[in-house]
C-alpha cells in the first residue's frame, strides 16, 4: 500500500541532519518524516536507544563528534552521499547548537545553517546577559542577582539583600556546567539560606567552575505553573509564529532537573508580544524556545531563559498540528517564506505531550481543573508519546517507549519530593 502525500512534501532535495541522538533528536526525525516524508541523518557518537532500529533514520557513527574537524568531515560526507541535495543541519541541545555557529564559516554552500550567528547564540543563551536585556526592556524577570568570580565571599551576602531566600541557583555559563563532575550535581541549585549558597559555591568552583553564578529570588507554585513558549522568527529579524504550552509536570531528577515531561496546549497573548519585543529587539532569527513561570499571586508571566532551539519537548506542538520542521526547509532550503502554503494547528487545549506514562502523570497533577481537562484529553485519545509513531513501529521502538516509561517511574520514586524548579 503506498504512502500518503506528507502535508508539506518539498520539491526541493535536502537531507536533515541532526546532531545528537536524544529524545528530541527522534521527535525532530518524526516530525520531517510525517511533515515532508524525509529521513533524517542522525550523527552520534554511539547508537543511541532513541533512534536505534528506527525505519525513518539512517545513524551514522562519528566517535570523534567532539572534534570540529570530525564534524565538518562528516557533514560534508553526508553532502558528498547526496548529490545535489541540501543538507540541513540542526542540533538539540545548546552545545550543538553553539558548536554548529563555530563552525558555519567552515562548511561550504551545501549546507544550510538555520540559526542566528553564533555571537547572538551566546549572547541571548548566556542567562547574565538575558537577565539584564530583560531588565533593559522592563520584561517580568525573576529578581536575580549575578556572582562573578572574582566576588569574594564576604561580600556575597551584602549583594544578596535584595532577594529573599531560599534562593535559585544557576550556572551563567551552561555550557563550561554541562561538563563538571561533582557529587550532589543539579542542572538547577536551591539553596535555602547563605551558608548553603556559598557551599554550593565552593564546589563547584572546586570542580572546575570558573564563571558567574546567577541567583535568583524563587517563584512560588510548583511545575503546573510553569510555561514554554517557542517562536519562530524569519530571516529579517520578524517573529512570525509562537505558542504556548502548559506544563503539567517536570523531571525531578538532579541531572535534568526543569525539563518538561508533560505539556498541554496552551494560549498567551501576552507571553507572546513579550517574547516578540525581546527577540525584535536584538534581531533574531530561527526558533526561540522560552521557559516561564506564571506568579500564583499575581498571574504575572516571568521569562526565565531563551534556548536558542526548539525546546526538548517540542513535540507539544507537533501534538497541536502545528508544522515543526515545514518553516525550516521552506526558508533554508526552498528560498521561499517560512509559512508559504504551511497550516499551523488551530487554537486549541486539546492536546497533550507526554513523555512519562500518563497514569503516571495523573498521581501528581494536583489542580482539579487540569486533572478534569488531563481525563477529558485521554478519554479523546489526544494523547501523543514521543516513540509511538505508527509508519516507525519496529521492535526497538516498543523496547524504546517501554524502557523510557521505565525509567520515569523509577525516577519520580527517587526525586519527586524534590523542590520544583522556578
Amino acid at each position: 500500500m503506498s504512502m500518503p502525500v506528507p502535508p508539506h512534501a518539498s520539491t526541493t532535495p535536502f537531507v536533515p541532519v541532526v546532531l545528537g541522538g536524544d529524545l528530541p533528536t527522534y521527535t525532530l526525525a518524526r516530525a520531517f518524516h510525517e511533515e515532508l516524508g524525509a529521513r533524517t541523518t542522525v550523527l552520534s557518537r554511539g547508537i543511541p536507544a532513541a533512534v536505534r532500529g528506527s525505519s525513518i533514520v539512517d545513524n551514522l557513527v562519528v566517535p570523534g563528534l567532539d572534534d570540529p574537524d570530525e564534524v565538518v568531515r562528516a557533514v560534508h560526507g553526508v553532502a558528498d552521499a547526496n548529490p545535489g541535495a541540501t543538507v540541513l543541519l540542526l542540533g538539540t541541545m545548546d552545545w550543538w547548537i553553539e558548536r554548529i555557529g563555530s563552525l558555519r564559516h567552515r562548511l561550504d554552500e551545501r549546507v544550510a545553517v538555520p540559526y542566528p550567528e553564533l555571537g547572538l547564540i551566546e549572547r541571548m543563551s548566556d542567562k547574565e546577559q538575558f537577565a539584564a536585556l530583560c531588565a533593559e526592556l522592563r520584561v517580568a524577570h525573576p529578581r536575580t542577582v549575578v556572582l562573578g568570580p572574582d566576588v569574594a565571599e564576604p561580600e556575597v551576602g551584602g549583594l544578596l539583600t535584595d532577594l529573599r531566600p531560599p534562593y535559585v541557583v544557576k550556572a551563567a555559563d551552561p555550557p563550561a556546567f554541562h561538563n563538571l563532575i561533582y557529587p550532589g550535581k543539579q542542572k538547577v541549585g536551591f539553596a535555602a539560606d547563605l551558608p548553603e549558597l556559598l557551599r554550593l559555591r565552593r564546589t563547584m568552583s572546586g570542580a572546575g567552575y570558573a564563571g558567574a553564578l546567577v541567583v535568583q529570588e524563587r517563584i512560588p507554585g510548583g511545575d503546573e505553573q510553569m510555561r514554554l513558549l517557542t517562536t519562530y522568527s524569519d530571516r529579517t529579524g520578524k517573529v512570525r509564529w509562537g505558542r504556548v504550552g502548559h506544563v503539567l509536570l517536570e523531571d525531578h531528577d538532579p541531572a535534568w532537573i526543569g525539563n518538561p515531561l508533560a505539556v498541554m496546549h496552551g494560549t498567551s497573548a501576552t507571553a507572546l508580544a513579550e517574547a516578540t519585543r525581546l527577540l525584535e529587539h536584538v534581531g533574531w532569527t530561527g526558533y526561540a524556545n522560552f521557559d516561564l513561570k506564571v506568579d500564583p499571586r499575581d498571574g504575572r508571566e516571568h521569562f526565565f531563559e531563551l534556548n536558542p532551539r526548539l525546546g526538548r519537548s517540542h513535540g507539544y506542538l507537533t501534538a497541536a498540528g502545528h508544522p515543526v520542521v515545514t518553516p525550516y526547509v521552506r526558508e533554508h532550503v526552498e528560498g521561499r517564506d517560512p509559512y508559504d502554503d504551511v497550516t499551523t494547528g488551530a487554537e486549541t487545549d486539546d492536546w497533550l505531550y507526554a513523555i512519562v506514562p500518563v497514569p503516571l502523570l495523573r498521581r501528581y497533577v494536583t489542580d482539579p481543573a487540569t486533572r478534569e481537562r488531563l481525563s477529558r484529553v485521554r478519554r479523546e485519545g489526544r494523547v501523543m508519546r514521543p516513540f509511538v509513531y505508527p509508519p516507525d513501529r519496529g521492535r526497538h521502538r516498543r523496547l524504546a517507549q517501554l524502557k523510557n516509561d521505565v525509567l520515569f517511574v523509577k525516577d519520580f520514586a527517587t526525586h519527586y519530593r524534590r523542590p520544583a524548579t522556578s
